[in-house]
């Protein structure tokens, strides 16, 4: 006679399977900046050359053109950089996500794109549920402290912009410095409203120097660009809804079990 899989074995089941919905989400093309030049070094000693192959600030797009790579299989996204200075986008849309990258792992956690930070939303590692809660309790299980000494979050809060460039809308994640100049950009007024040139400026933290994000208001959008927006808000305002399901107050797990 067969015998049942217990609940021990199922649950172990539940929480290797990927979660399918999250294949259902509109997958846009990305737009970037390098926040650091790319280089290429030949040579060494006194006879090392260094070459600088696309300077930091440089902004570009990457696309899923349908390339593979032939030994692993998994697909290419080809980038393509942008002349120019700045560049005029409209920011149509503006989203959130959690990420930290762990270095013992060498692997990324992450939670799916989501909105406010009431909704409970599962934190992944390799595609798995690892943990599910509101972004204050996932934030908790990574406790650091910042160079002020204030409490914080290996897990950090990016920002994640829809802008609209030549037409086209692409997905912009912001790294932590940008995200802060976005937000005291967003207080001149509503972003989707106006065109928004993006350049670049040198900053530092401690030893780190990088170029970060820098916004400027330019002209209000025309009837023809107003027609872009509204389409490409509803349809995000529609993924906000579907996800506003997924991710209502429900069954967490034990938090405190973590590791």
């Amino acid at each position: 006679m067969t015998k049942k899989i217990t609940e021990e074995q199922l649950a172990i089941l539940n929480n290797a399977f990927p979660v399918a919905t999250e294949s259902s989400r509109p997958s846009y093309p990305r737009f970037g900046m390098l926040s650091k030049d790319i280089v290429e070094t030949s040579g060494s000693g006194k006879n090392k050359k260094v070459t600088v192959l696309q300077a930091a600030g440089t902004f570009y797009t990457e696309k899923d053109e349908g390339e593979m790579d032939p030994e692993t299989g998994k697909k290419i996204w080809t980038k393509t950089f942008i002349d120019g200075e700045t560049i005029d986008v409209i920011i149509a849309f503006h989203r959130r996500q959690l990420r930290m990258y762990d270095s013992s792992l060498e692997k990324f956690y992450s939670t799916p794109v989501f909105d406010n930070a009431s909704q409970v939303i599962p934190l992944y590692l390799d595609k798995q549920v690892v943990k599910k809660g509101t972004q204050a309790e996932l934030q908790a299980m990574f406790p650091t402290l910042t160079l002020k000494g204030k409490p914080s979050s290996k897990l950090k809060e990016e920002t994640i912009l829809y802008v609209i460039y030549e037409g086209e809308t692409y997905q912009m994640n912001l790294s932590q410095s940008s995200k802060w100049t976005f937000k005291d950009y967003s207080k001149q007024g509503n972003p989707s409203a106006c065109i928004t040139a993006l350049g670049s400026v040198e900053d530092t933290f401690g030893d780190n120097t990088f170029s970060k994000v820098t916004f400027t208001k330019g002209r209000m959008i025309d009837s023809d660009e107003f027609e872009i927006v509204s389409e490409n808000q509803s349809a995000l305002k529609e993924t906000v809804e579907n996800d506003s399901q997924l991710f209502i107050e429900g069954p967490k797990d034990d938090l405190e079990n973590f590791g």
